[in-house]
């Protein structure tokens, strides 16, 4: 952002095409990270400072555009060609013209507002650009798309395809060089070349549109001898193109490499969701504790045989994702916040190594991390068969138990250990006041935790000796639903 203001200063009022470019360059890395950014932060006002970006970098893109094509038929000119001229003269008319607008573009940009964004912004970015694991999970989806273009244009060869393609590979690259720095050293020299070929192709096609759509050149043969000559550079270029891309050795590959590995996505994708909650959660260490207690509970009941083995779900990481994402809700500002954290959270598009299924279970758990109790027979959770049904409602019971150490009594409450002791469950809760009686969150937790697993639970501090003839199994069943919980 600093940089557009530098190159806004520098463009005097001649425009000329140097400047010019520098200066959408610099905008197009604020509307590419803003583009990232919007998604992740609602809570700050990118949308506003993309607008205000593209707005000033469409009405040079015209400018720009009619330069470059007009130092294209200075470079394809022929010496006994008349053409030329009559080319140029029709370019210069609607130079005079985007010209214009270009200037009042530039005059209308507020430099003031452009600081105050500024202040307000980097400290955002800065939080997402410092977590690695997110960025690369960004990354890899601009990687994917233009994989997936790649495939298209290779298949199809549309002018339209190679241009779609273009703009995923420079997304790409400000990808990379905005949130991957450390990698683009390595990759910029490839991506720069292939971004120049699929650029130049574009501009000759542009070209010869606008030869064809205005008539320019009013001599058939002329016109012939053009549309050949911008044919052959535009296939020039798409062949220099596909042969660089073509084989195991193509950079595709070898950026692929520099991304997480397929077994890495899922929580790299986690740590994506991590960020989103970061900035629509008013209390982040809250949840991030309750998230570390989860998994804990998790962890022990699991050692204890207490978790299936034979789920189709990745557990521990939809019990994390409800952990951290289920006070999202409060950024509505409704009185039913685990509502609205549900119906926030089904709205996300899942990162990569996350399905829309993985999603839609998160809500759901997160769902009950408050209010109703998780029963089986629960509209949300009558979607599901009967197994995974299950796994659900006991880690919507892990989730909510964990919570129940948020009370003040348990606030010291730093580590949970979870041990079978002749049937029953011991929950050793480091820092846990043993002489008060249970909370009513607590208890009502408990009874859901043993309801679920079939097993009475115990908690107790470390080192305490369970008394194992006090100690019944008896499952107490819990209230269908519990304002206290």
């Amino acid at each position: 952002m600093n940089r557009v203001l530098e190159e806004h200063s520098k463009v005097g009022g001649d425009l000329a095409p140097e400047p010019v470019h520098d200066l959408r360059v610099a905008l197009r890395r604020c509307i590419l990270i803003a583009d990232v950014m919007r998604d992740l932060d609602p809570s700050a006002d990118w949308n506003s400072m993309r607008k205000a970006a593209r707005r000033i970098f469409n009405r040079l893109g015209a400018l720009r555009d009619t330069q470059i094509l007009a130092e294209w038929i200075e470079k394809l000119r022929s010496t006994e060609d008349d053409s030329t001229q009559e080319l140029l003269k029709s370019l210069k008319a609607q130079y005079e013209k985007d010209r214009s607008l270009a200037k009042d573009a530039l005059k209308k940009f507020d430099r003031k507002q452009w600081r105050a964004w500024m202040r307000d912004l980097v400290s955002h970015y800065r939080h997402v650009a410092g977590d690695r694991s997110a960025c690369e999970s960004l990354v890899f989806d601009n990687w994917q798309t233009a994989l997936n273009l790649h495939r298209s244009a290779q298949k199809s060869r549309s002018r339209i395809a190679y241009h779609r393609l273009r703009v995923a590979l420079k997304k790409f690259r400000y990808g990379v060089e905005n949130f991957l720095p450390w990698m683009y050293p390595a990759w910029e020299t490839d991506l720069k070349f292939v971004q120049d070929l699929l650029g130049e192709a574009h501009d000759l096609s542009v070209l010869e549109q606008a030869m064809a759509k205005h008539r320019i050149i009013p001599h058939e043969e002329t016109r012939v001898a053009w549309h050949k000559k911008l044919e052959a550079e535009r296939l020039s270029r798409i062949q220099q193109y596909r042969a660089k891309m073509a084989g195991e050795s193509s950079p595709l590959w070898v950026w692929r490499e520099g991304l997480p590995a397929e077994r890495e996505l899922r929580a790299a994708g986690l740590s994506r969701l991590a960020e989103w909650a970061y900035f629509v959660t008013p209390d982040v260490p809250r949840v991030r504790r309750v998230a570390r207690l989860s998994l804990q509970l998790y962890d022990g009941l699991s050692n204890c045989g207490l978790v299936a083995k034979n789920s189709n779900i990745e557990g521990r990481y939809i019990l994390q994702a409800a952990a951290l994402l289920q006070e999202v809700g409060h950024f509505k500002k409704g009185k039913a916040h685990h509502k609205e954290s549900y119906r926030m959270i089904r709205k996300i598009s899942p990162p990569a190594g996350w399905s829309k299924r993985d999603i839609e279970m998160t809500a759901s758990i997160a769902r009950f991390h408050r209010r109703a109790l998780p029963r089986a027979d629960h509209k949300i959770l009558r979607a599901y068969e009967f197994p995974l049904r299950n796994s659900l409602v006991l880690l919507a019971a892990i989730l909510r138990f964990a919570n129940a150490f948020h009370a003040k009594p348990y606030r010291s409450v730093r580590r949970l250990e979870v041990e079978d002791v002749s049937g029953v469950i011991v929950v050793r809760a480091d820092g846990f006041p043993d002489r008060e009686p249970l909370s009513s969150k607590l208890s009502v937790a408990r009874r859901l935790l043993e309801s679920t697993c079939q097993r009475a639970v115990h908690i107790l501090p470390p080192g305490t000796r369970p008394d194992t003839r006090v100690m019944s199994p008896q499952i107490v069943q819990p209230a269908k639903r519990s304002d206290a919980a």
